[in-house]
């Protein structure tokens, strides 16, 4: 594949800022063409790194990797007016000048953080049609609502819901929407992204610096072989909280106990006033990227720590895989899904952030597992990273999304059949409704024509609620689709709102050419769907096409376990759909097979004999439905 990205983070930038390098190049190793549009390097300080000079726009090659660097204004520091001009700066400039790299894109993966990055995205998608990936590293708004406008104020009220109105429109335009954290997936879907674009796809760490084996640095420290290292490595901000860490160092012991602090920030000489009280702890100063797994190896136990603020459940430092990869126990002072992974994993232990003397007992609890103790959990730490964290398992998970949103299924070795079910992205619609008529060349949505269809099935990209699934073979061609909602009731409603337009503009023009159709279509326009009133939860397939080449090879049936199994993930309990009672035999007779019951029967306003068929999808995986019509 050709692919595309769009990150103001990348190479040589160190930390979290590095990660997007890691996926490029593992890429690039896979066979694919990667093309960069990114900024200036200057994270973590605000400087430019060693070797660059701002201008306009530098092309570049990195191990295999095309860079389009584009204009910034360099600055990471506490003003909220220069982030926003950094961040600004970079979005600007990478519209004008960056994006010619990608015209020839499959696909974008696009970092979303921060959000000003969709002035290219968005560009780069409805004028160009290429499917995109976001990334949700940093959820936003929250995050610049939480640091920069606090939420009672009023700006931040003023703000809040522009920021939300700007997000909301990134996530329309993916194809998928990717999260690193596993809770941010709930949030997503809370806030109307459609279930089948929310992936997740944990982060790796550098595994090129984060590894086990690495030289202790202990004799240069002037560190002893019998005492017990705590090393944290990363930003000292107000969000990391680590005077409580400084606190509790003052109660143990320096000749059994070290901690190493690397790194810098904004609260780094307040840490050092309180460290005066505390003769354990150690500033080391930024240490370089190539000199950290030397620094790791020099720890027994590594620290992770994050304020409690309503952002801190839903994240998951990138320090975390690069200390499980590093195969070094953690010492956890946060809450949420961090925790959860090194917790419930054996991998370290979790403490109270605010608590110092919590935090100082569990050090002493680490500490009285000895070294030996401790590199046997760090040996658990390295196992759990290989278990879910890996760099081939992550590029697995997103050499797939990327293949299925540019459409090539035939790169996806996944295993029992030629033939793949995808979500339905909005580079299906016009496949789908020419798929609809070829299907159904009698029926009247069909005699509407192609415009009305992809109308139709455009409002399942936009709802929140909608169930969808489409069959596309080794090539990536659409061989089948299934559209419904797990909310009948109000769908049809909110599908003909925001479709009102077009929906309005190719009615108008179907009623001119042919008035004949024009009072059936006021009722069609004005479909509310078949609700039943005594099916509470069910959810409706809506429609369900299949290739007529290949009826009776199964693919209906895997079609509809596809949709069936989908409308489960979304919550229903049931699921409910409509077809002919007359002269359709074998389709009554196929959902019958697949253990749908008939519930009732009734007429529409055209004396068209409808049967209603129900099943439970929430039954074992061999019962579960198929959704294809």
């Amino acid at each position: 594949m050709k692919i595309g990205m769009i990150t103001q983070w990348y190479d040589p930038e160190p930390g979290p800022a590095s990660l997007p390098g890691v996926l490029a190049r593992e890429l690039v190793k896979r066979g694919h063409s990667v093309n960069v549009v990114t900024g200036f390097p200057n994270y973590p300080e605000g400087l430019l790194a060693d070797g660059y000079r701002l201008q306009p726009r530098l092309r570049e090659t990195l191990d295999g990797v095309n860079v389009t660097r584009t204009f910034l204004f360099p600055s990471h520091d506490d003003s909220l007016a220069k982030r926003l001009i950094n961040y600004g700066s970079f979005g600007a400039s990478a519209t004008a000048l960056g994006l010619d790299s990608l015209r020839e894109a499959d696909v974008v993966w696009v970092n979303y953080s921060p959000i000003t990055v969709a002035l290219p995205m968005l560009v780069q998608r409805y004028l160009r049609g290429t499917p995109i990936i976001s990334e949700v590293a940093d959820l936003w708004p929250d995050t610049v609502m939480v640091s920069g406008f606090p939420a009672g104020s009023v700006v931040g009220k003023v703000a809040a819901p522009v920021l939300n109105a700007w997000v909301s429109s990134m996530y329309r335009a993916s194809d998928a929407v990717v999260h690193i954290a596993p809770s941010v997936g709930g949030i997503l879907a809370e806030r109307g992204v459609p279930a089948g674009k929310i992936t997740y796809i944990p982060k790796p760490a550098n595994e090129q610096v984060f590894h086990p084996g690495g030289r202790s640095m202990r004799g240069e420290l002037g560190i002893g072989e019998d005492q017990i290292v705590l090393v944290y490595a990363g930003a000292m901000g107000q969000a990391q909280g680590l005077d409580t860490l400084m606190t509790a160092c003052q109660s143990l012991d320096p000749e059994r106990f070290v901690c190493l602090m690397a790194g810098g920030g904004n609260t780094e000489e307040h840490l050092r006033s309180l460290a005066e009280s505390a003769p354990s702890v150690r500033f080391i100063g930024r240490v370089p990227q190539e000199q950290m797994t030397d620094l790791m190896a020099t720890a027994d136990i590594a620290y992770i720590s994050l304020v409690e603020d309503p952002l801190t459940p839903l994240t998951m430092p990138s320090k975390t895989q690069a200390i499980l990869a590093s195969g070094t126990a953690a010492l956890v002072a946060a809450s949420g899904d961090v925790v959860d992974v090194v917790s419930s994993s054996g991998a370290g232990l979790a403490v109270d952030q605010r608590d110092p003397a919590g935090i100082a007992a569990g050090i002493r609890q680490l500490a009285a597992l000895g070294r030996d103790g401790l590199s046997t959990m760090g040996a658990t730490a390295r196992k759990t990273y290989q278990d879910q964290f890996s760099l081939a398992a992550t590029t697995d998970l997103a050499e797939h999304t990327l293949a299925v949103a540019a459409g090539r299924t035939d790169l996806d070795d996944t295993g029992t059949s030629p033939l793949r079910t995808v979500p339905l992205r909005r580079m299906h619609i016009e496949s789908v409704a020419r798929l609809h008529q070829q299907a159904f060349p009698e029926f009247f949505l069909t005699k509407l024509g192609p415009g009305f269809l992809g109308e139709f099935y455009q409002g399942f990209l936009e709802d929140p609620t909608a169930v969808s699934s489409v069959l596309l073979d080794g090539s990536g061609r659409v061989r089948g689709a299934a559209v419904g909602t797990t909310e009948p009731a109000g769908f049809f409603k909110r599908l003909l709102k925001r479709r009102l337009v077009g929906f309005a503009t190719k009615s108008a023009a179907i009623a001119l050419k042919n008035p004949v159709h024009a009072p059936r279509l006021l009722r069609a326009v004005a479909y509310r769907g078949e609700v039943s009133d005594n099916l509470p939860g069910a959810a409706l397939l809506s429609s369900i096409c299949v290739d007529p080449d290949l009826q009776g090879q199964g693919a209906g049936r895997q079609l509809l376990d596809a949709w069936t199994n989908q409308a489960q993930r979304q919550g229903a309990s049931s699921a409910m759909l409509t077809t002919d009672a007359e002269g359709n035999d074998s389709v009554n007779a196929f959902y019958s097979r697949l253990g749908w019951t008939l519930h009732d029967e009734y007429s529409t306003p055209e004396n068209r004999r409808m049967n209603r068929y129900v099943k439970a999808v929430n039954t074992s995986a061999s019962e579960r439905i198929s959704e294809d019509a």
